[in-house]
């Protein structure tokens, strides 16, 4: 029994890998992208800062979204920037740790539709 507490206190208390989950890989202009940042454990990681690349901003600019109180992101209405040629994508979203979760990046972009 008490070790099973260890591994259950160790389990919260230690540093807890992240991940970013996002479903979609094409959105509509004006859609909505929908991400999850979850903990290695596959709980949802509340109130925390996710960074990323919006259409039509220059490659070193970034947006940022925080998370709800489930680890839920959202990023409404999506512009579609045809003219600012391969920066046309919502993407290079990341997260930089904070406390015990550890860092994390999605590798994929999501393109978008006209």
């Amino acid at each position: 029994m008490i070790i099973c507490f260890a591994i259950f206190a160790y389990q919260f208390t230690s540093s807890v890998d992240t991940f970013i989950v996002i479903n979609e890989t094409e959105v509509s202009e004006n859609g909505t992208i929908t991400g999850y940042l979850m903990d290695a454990y596959a709980r949802g990681v509340a109130n925390k800062t996710i960074s990323y690349h919006q259409a039509g901003d220059n490659q070193s600019q970034r947006v940022s979204v925080m998370t709800d109180s489930n680890g839920i992101f959202k990023i409404e209405n999506v512009k579609n920037v045809p003219e600012s040629g391969s920066n046309n994508y919502y993407g290079d979203f990341s997260f930089n740790g904070e406390g015990e979760f550890h860092s994390c990046v999605f590798d994929r972009n999501i393109t978008l539709k006209a």
